[in-house]
């Protein structure tokens, strides 16, 4: 037998948004699936990441369509120092991208940043959230 709150738990046309503010903007708007959907409306965008500075939190559908907008091309690399977008591969600077630990070499937390995303390969230095 299932109990009440859980039937509202797999009721697939329960709110299961949240009311959020744009860290950009201001302006209010529902993070997450609402009723009837199976998944937020960002999901529907490009898969990207660090859109948003790391103290920000969801981006309302205009700021992060603009965010997005205004990311480097693939292929594009941009330089931590400059801001300058270029299409060669960047030169990672030893004690600021990485450093050696016998012959292991280990990235800094400032680089994973900069590439983007998690690996999953428990670098020790990892920025991202592991749930």
């Amino acid at each position: 037998m299932v109990s009440a709150s859980e039937q509202i738990i797999l009721d697939p046309h329960r709110e299961r948004s949240k009311p959020k503010s744009c860290s950009n903007c201001g302006v209010n708007f529902r993070c997450g699936p609402v009723a009837g959907q199976k998944s937020c409306w960002c999901e529907a965008l490009p898969v990207v990441s660090l859109v948003a500075a790391a103290d920000q939190d969801c981006l309302c559908p205009e700021c992060l369509s603009e965010a997005i907008a205004k990311l480097p091309r693939a292929g594009a690399h941009v330089s931590s120092a400059t801001g300058e977008v270029t299409t060669s591969v960047p030169v990672l600077v030893e004690g600021e991208d990485y450093y050696c630990e016998g012959s292991a070499i280990v990235f800094t937390a400032n680089y994973l940043l900069r590439r983007g995303y998690c690996c999953k390969s428990g670098c020790r230095h990892c920025p991202y959230d592991r749930k």
